[in-house]
């Protein structure tokens, strides 16, 4: 998201996180800013809150984080391959797992999961 508001324009983001500014939809004469897609940012009047809505709703709070953690590594450590799965989907299940947790904060070096896998 961040790199996207950057390639729209340079000044973008820091409107974006400091507020307040009233976007308007693209096709009304600012193209810089997409029409919004989802009913989450559909009530939101500035572009701060739209930012601020997204990021909640993507990465959530500090006890959401923590449950998604809890939940992941409770699926990484009961992780084992279903009765009629490929290895291919094995594998993208356990790679789903796995870059959930990253994108959380929760590092399983590679040793690890090899090792998960092999077991």
């Amino acid at each position: 998201m961040l790199i996207f508001l950057e390639a729209c324009n340079l000044d973008i983001l820091e409107v974006v996180i400091d507020g307040p500014f009233v976007p308007t939809i693209a096709g009304t004469g600012d193209s810089s800013i997409p029409k919004p897609r989802s009913d989450w940012v559909s009530n939101c009047k500035t572009a701060k809150e739209m930012w601020d809505t997204l990021q909640q709703m993507h990465e959530g709070t500090t006890d959401v984080k923590r449950a998604r953690i809890n939940t992941l590594m409770h699926e990484y450590e009961l992780f084992n391959m279903k009765k009629k799965e490929s290895v291919n989907d094995m594998q993208t299940r356990f790679t789903h797992i796995v870059n959930n947790l990253n994108a959380l904060g929760k590092v399983i070096d590679n040793e690890q999961q090899i090792s998960k896998v092999m077991r």
